[in-house]
């Protein structure tokens, strides 16, 4: 006698016994049970189509198939042929042909694609699925084409609204477990394959029990999110010979590991390879993230995907998936499973059936909404004809030598993007420093505020090296005005000339010109005595007019979110972004040797899987999508997180608002500068506010739009709230400093002969 289960968790239906139906009498005491339920008789239309599909030669019409029926059935009684069966959560009982009949009439389409005996082989095969979201779509495929006897399904996850953007179920399942929702959908195909279901998941205690008990599993499929389980379940089937099938829904991504052929193949085709077993557990998120990204060697990802992946937990909490993509990589797991399953596929590997390639839009791309270059590369005809206008009557030189080593150090300066906007002119006896634009046209130099700061950091190097040579120097700056790209013209005096020429504030400090550097390396936050403050300190305010800030704890983390809010506006500002992909960044080593310019990637301190990440957001599509989504807010965590490893966040300005008190605060931030390298200090710039707040307050939002200006309004107004500004002040420099080690590759630079040259020197 039949007794219902529990029907929260039931998953199996219940196949009425013979016995209860073998006669008329039996048949109306077991269906008196049932009065209540749903009754669905589909014996007699279920036999009358196999009685059509078993004669194709002859297309039998309804009445010649309804006399052949009857012709069957003879003294029979149709209700007690069959098979009854009861689903206990729906309420419904279902008169069906028997199994054998029911699978011939199910399969019957199949032909010839799948034969007959390669029919009745994969019904002997076992596969098992981790994970029910995009297993979802795979196990009903497998089941729909039956492609195997027996599936098990292992998911402890319930199904959530947010499922239904990709697992076809009704609303009235939420908070069932997916593996029993997938169960009953089977079931309610085809009641007959044999399903068995770890509604607990996988753990490292029942894994084993997945994989052989009952038998041996044919096939596993990973469709798992936890990366624990994704890597132990495979390092397990390796050592029982299980071949291992994967599909991401992403570009149709599908990985297929031969274990049952290749016994000694690496899991993850050794994409892993070097990483301790160990290592793979406890992994907080970043970590797995990480490993995710190694898994799906990020290249590869679709730009949707890896728009998705820059948000995870910042606007989205977890790897999108859609329907569409489910349900391609269930068609794509099923084919290949019945190939391997039939010996006619023995190959491993990564493979991608990716429908935006394979179905391409093949209109032309937008027109580019970056400016051109208005300047043309630099002349150094033209900047001898400027010279020459100029009156000079020096007759102290220096031997071409001594200049160039002089020059050597003003060029290792810092500037932005590390553009070297400088050229050299030595010409009747007198240094000129040129505006080199076509170098540093970019959207960090509005208003040539940065250039003007890496002028001034190359003549306090030049005055540095200058002493050190026995000399002095005496500089009139922008002697043509702040149009023209002389920026000064410099004499040399011997020391003891007694001139009034440029004090230096501290000769010790052209020891550690060659030192400094920008340091990106993972550094330590570590207590900075107030005397080495005092001393930072007096080193920048050594310049007239200069004034240095110094902030900790509460506050430094409050400007870290305004510098990353910053970086985001520049990122996902079209020309910041070019700038940043195509002018700043040296993304290989033979690039940067060959350019001598620009930021090496190396020199950025970050590992593969921040690389990986920072490799996503090169691409212009990807963001445009994080642009119309208001996203990237990583940029935010990333600024904090690096600032919470800072001892403190420093800042120079300058009185006004000029070119000659940027030139001058470039001396002040170099002098800064070197003394934290005396002091064992590295220093990392944080240039966005700087660089972005004088649009909106004397650029009239040059390159900016609406949303971006709102923005920086709001972020300049949080930023005033902090920091002791007065109006009309430049903004020269913010930086973090702290405990790290040295970089072991430094930016390059341009060779001397590019830079400088002399004119008709006197030996």
């Amino acid at each position: 006698m039949y007794q219902e289960a529990s029907i929260s968790n039931s998953y199996k239906p219940v196949f009425i016994q013979k016995d209860q139906y073998t006669n008329k009498q039996n048949f109306d005491s077991f269906i008196e049970k049932y009065r209540d339920k749903i009754v669905l008789d589909l014996f007699a239309s279920q036999k009358k189509e196999l009685i059509r599909i078993r004669n194709p030669k002859k297309r039998l019409k309804n009445d010649e198939i309804e006399n052949r029926y009857q012709q069957w059935l003879g003294d029979r009684s149709p209700e007690t042929e069959g098979t009854w069966i009861y689903y206990p959560w729906s309420g419904r009982l279902i008169h069906m042909i028997d199994e054998e009949e029911f699978i011939e009439l199910r399969t019957s389409r199949n032909q010839y694609k799948i034969t007959p005996t390669e029919q009745k082989t994969l019904q002997q095969r076992k596969i098992g699925i981790i994970g029910l979201s995009v297993g979802h779509a795979v196990a009903v495929s497998l089941a729909t084409e039956r492609t195997c006897g027996k599936l098990k399904l292992a998911d402890f996850d319930t199904i959530e609204l947010s499922n239904l953007n990709r697992i076809k179920t009704g609303i009235h399942n939420i908070g069932v477990n997916k593996c029993i929702v997938t169960a009953r959908e089977i079931a309610e195909i085809d009641p007959f394959i044999d399903i068995e279901c770890y509604t607990d998941g996988i753990t490292k205690e029942n894994m084993s029990q997945f994989l052989l008990e009952g038998g041996k599993l044919d096939i596993l499929i990973d469709e798992c999110d936890e990366i624990g389980i994704k890597i132990g379940c495979r390092i397990m089937a390796a050592s029982y010979q299980i071949p291992v099938v994967m599909e991401t829904s992403d570009r149709g991504m599908l990985d297929v590991e031969r274990f049952d052929i290749e016994h000694e193949r690496p899991i993850l085709h050794g994409l892993l390879k070097g990483i301790p077993v160990e290592q793979f557990e406890g992994l907080n998120d970043q970590q797995k993230l990480s490993m995710v990204m190694k898994i799906i060697d990020t290249k590869n990802v679709s730009r949707r995907g890896k728009v998705s992946l820059v948000e995870i937990g910042q606007t989205i909490s977890t790897w999108p998936q859609l329907a569409s993509a489910v349900t391609l990589g269930g068609g794509v797991v099923t084919d290949v499973c019945r190939r391997m399953l039939l010996g006619q596929f023995t190959g491993s590997g990564r493979y991608y059936v990716d429908l935006e390639t394979i179905v391409g839009n093949n209109a032309p791309p937008a027109a580019s909404n970056v400016p051109e270059n208005p300047y043309l590369p630099f002349d150094f005809e033209e900047a001898k004809q400027i010279a020459a206008t100029l009156p000079s009557n020096h007759d102290f030189h220096i031997d071409p030598a001594t200049l160039q080593d002089i020059i050597t150090a003003a060029n290792l300066a810092p500037s932005t993007g590390n553009d070297q906007p400088w050229k050299w002119l030595y010409q009747n006896n007198t240094l000129y420093l040129f505006h080199d634009r076509f170098r540093s046209y970019s959207f960090g130099d509005f208003d040539q505020i940065a250039s003007n700061l890496s002028f001034g950091a190359a003549y306090e190097n030049l005055v540095l090296k200058s002493r050190e040579a026995g000399f002095s120097v005496k500089a009139d700056f922008f002697p043509l005005g702040t149009d023209s790209i002389l920026i000064a013209s410099i004499a040399f005096f011997p020391h003891e000339s007694g001139i009034d020429t440029e004090e230096v504030h501290d000769p010790g400090l052209v020891a550690h010109i060659a030192e400094r550097c920008t340091n990106r390396e993972p550094s330590q936050a570590v207590h900075i005595p107030a005397e080495e403050i005092e001393s930072l300190r007096i080193a920048a305010e050594s310049v007239e007019g200069a004034q240095f800030y110094f902030f900790e704890k509460e506050k430094m983390l409050d400007i870290a979110e305004i510098i990353g809010e910053c970086d985001r506006v520049r990122l996902l500002n079209p020309i910041g972004h070019h700038d940043f992909v195509y002018r700043e960044m040296k993304w290989t080593p033979a690039q940067a040797e060959q350019d001598k310019d620009g930021i090496d990637v190396r020199t950025l301190g970050m590992d593969g899987s921040q690389m990986a990440a920072l490799s996503i957001i090169k691409d212009e599509e990807i963001i445009n999508a994080l642009r119309s989504i208001d996203g990237a807010s990583a940029l935010v965590e990333v600024s904090r997180k690096s600032m919470e490893a800072a001892s403190g966040i420093g800042m120079i300005t300058m009185p006004k608002y000029s070119y000659l008190d940027f030139f001058r605060g470039g001396m002040s931030m170099e002098r800064l500068w070197l003394k934290a390298e005396a002091l064992g200090y590295a220093v990392h710039p944080q240039i966005s506010p700087f660089y972005l707040f004088p649009r909106i307050t004397h650029g009239h939002n040059a390159g900016l739009d609406d949303t971006e200006v709102t923005r920086l309004e709001a972020l300049r107004k949080r930023f005033l709230g902090i920091v002791p500004f007065e109006d009309d002040m430049a903004e020269v420099f913010l930086f973090k400093i702290a405990r790290a080690p040295k970089p072991e590759i430094k930016s390059y630079r341009l060779p001397l002969e590019e830079t400088l040259c002399i004119v008709n020197p006197k030996i």
